[in-house]
């Protein structure tokens, strides 16, 4: 009995450890704390593009 409650202990403890990164790490994206950004990379990348009948014509 004693071994059980060690083994689900020992199981709490490295779940806690491992899920705790998973935690720290996937806050931010669940928050949307980036959004700003990613929208502004977005825009630049966009109004970066060519316009069609711009570039390299084969004429």
């Amino acid at each position: 009995m004693l071994w059980l409650i060690a083994l689900v202990l020992l199981l709490q403890v490295s779940f806690h450890w491992l899920l705790e990164q998973a935690t720290v790490i996937s806050t931010p994206i669940f928050e949307l704390s980036g959004l700003g950004w990613l929208l502004l990379l977005l825009g630049a990348w966009l109004l970066a593009g060519q316009v069609k009948g711009e570039g390299s014509s084969k004429n």
